[in-house]
């Protein structure tokens, strides 16, 4: 059940004939503010208390938050309702300015750290934010200058997500409001997407217009030589382009460039062309899908969330794999009209290369399956081997004992026909083997307590 509150104050919950609203539409987008458009009654009651960029908006799912942000504007319409568009929490980073600076040693780490100190000396206690997970451990650069003056948000996410890649995520816990950066969001949802079921549209591109097979990487302007750039010529052998000889023998030779405004230093300029180069080749296979979160109509079934990986099936489409949750749209007066975009970018030298290094890595995972069960199997073999000569000695021991040990030759026999049944299923399922090694350690441990009662009766009745 979705609600919306206003300064901690609710004004809208579908239970309450007072707190209605005609429509409600959240958009949740990875590494983007979310927005929230929603429209009031002219006689909603809490319409006073509603001010643009001062009031904190919340949605609700139930407990669990799945939006704050504030009011970014409001419009009146001829019959009295009231249009009101929020903005995330995130947008508060667009309020602060970063000044010019040069940094060095950089990690993400310290990048974010530095630009949140300088937004948080700009704006009041309630927009700023705390670094919170820093997943990311490395970034392209470990210098660089930043000379624009520009807002936080676009500093961050151009110098450092669109450069560096990973995901910017705001958290709320216990009341602080974190800015984590992450590699992925790392969950992975349980209910699958399939053709037919729950899949309402399925767009599928497969594109050659990117493809580079030879680069000229540029980089930074030097101040005194204004029109020229930076080129790798110094550190490549005279040459200021770089080629993919594979990839020419299958297109052709197709040269592009690409500028790294920041690099200044030849080698790492190389290294980046490198990188792109790897996949300026490709082919782009992109794949876009709305689909139903079936957690609405069955509670039972694991909800679907922003960021969330969730396997895709459409057998006429050829598709059976893993996707992201790159955007979550939610009707707040209508669930049922929720929507889930999924999307995927796959890069490949060829589609074929891609299903052969596909099915490399398929028989790759079996044989390493198989060599653990293999391995299992040695190990609980010896382990029946070891506990059937126990059992032998200490059956022997029995023999010797008075009459009263006749019900611990009884459970001793019982043991050793499990055991001979084990030995044979270990030589024919392999499947079993997590079952039989929780048997084998049960039979371990019934073995210790006829050993402890068997020297209490040879303490007690003594051997013939």
């Amino acid at each position: 059940m979705y609600r919306i509150y206003c300064d901690n104050e609710p004004i809208y919950d579908p239970r309450d004939e007072v707190l209605k609203i005609i429509e409600g539409k959240l958009s949740l987008e990875v590494n983007k503010t979310g927005t929230l458009e929603a429209q009031f009654p002219p006689m909603h009651p809490q319409l006073s208390k509603i001010k643009r960029i001062t009031s904190i908006i919340q949605v609700y799912d139930d407990t669990e938050e799945l939006f704050s942000g504030r009011v970014l504007f409001s419009e009146a319409g001829m019959d009295g309702i009231i249009s009101d568009t929020c903005e995330g929490v995130l947008s508060y980073l667009l309020d602060s300015i970063q000044r010019p600076k040069e940094y060095h040693n950089l990690t993400p780490r310290s990048y974010l750290q530095d630009k949140l100190k300088q937004h948080n000396s700009q704006v009041e206690a309630s927009k700023r934010f705390t670094l919170g997970t820093v997943e990311k451990q490395s970034m392209n650069y470990d210098a660089r200058q930043d000379r624009q003056y520009t807002n936080t948000l676009d500093t961050i996410m151009d110098k450092l997500v669109d450069s560096n890649g990973g995901y910017i995520r705001v958290r709320n816990q216990e009341g602080i409001r974190h800015l984590d950066y992450l590699e992925s969001y790392g969950r992975v949802s349980s209910q699958p997407i399939r053709f037919g079921e729950n899949i309402l549209d399925l767009t599928e591109h497969i594109s050659a217009a990117d493809i580079i097979t030879v680069l000229i990487p540029l980089g930074k302007t030097p101040e005194a030589e204004e029109g020229s750039r930076l080129t790798i010529a110094s550190v490549n052998n005279g040459k200021d382009y770089l080629e993919n000889t594979e990839a020419i023998s299958l297109y052709g030779r197709i040269t592009g460039t690409h500028t790294w405004e920041d690099v200044t230093v030849p080698a790492n300029l190389k290294k980046k062309g490198e990188d792109y180069l790897k996949n300026a080749r490709n082919l782009s296979l992109s794949i876009e899908l709305t689909a139903v979160d079936l957690h609405m109509v069955d509670v039972e079934i694991d909800r679907i969330k922003l960021g969330d990986m969730v396997r895709v099936i459409s057998e006429p489409h050829g598709i059976d794999r893993y996707m992201l949750v790159s955007k979550r749209e939610y009707d707040l007066v209508d669930p049922s009209k929720d929507k889930i975009v999924l999307g995927d970018v796959i890069k490949s030298l060829t589609v074929k290369q891609a299903e052969i290094q596909k099915n490399i890595e398929k028989q790759k995972s079996i044989a390493e399956r198989v060599e653990i069960v293999r391995n299992n199997i040695e190990i609980l073999s010896g382990e029946v081997s070891d506990t059937k000569q126990e059992l032998s000695g200490m059956n022997d021991k029995i023999v010797v004992m008075e009459a009263n040990s006749t019900s611990q030759q009884e459970e001793l026999q019982t043991i050793k026909n499990t055991l001979t049944s084990m030995g044979n299923t270990v030589q024919k399922n392999s499947d079993a083997i997590q079952a039989l090694q929780v048997n084998v350690g049960n039979i371990q441990a019934k073995l210790t307590e006829v050993e402890t009662r068997l020297k209490e009766l040879e303490t007690n009745k003594g051997v013939r």
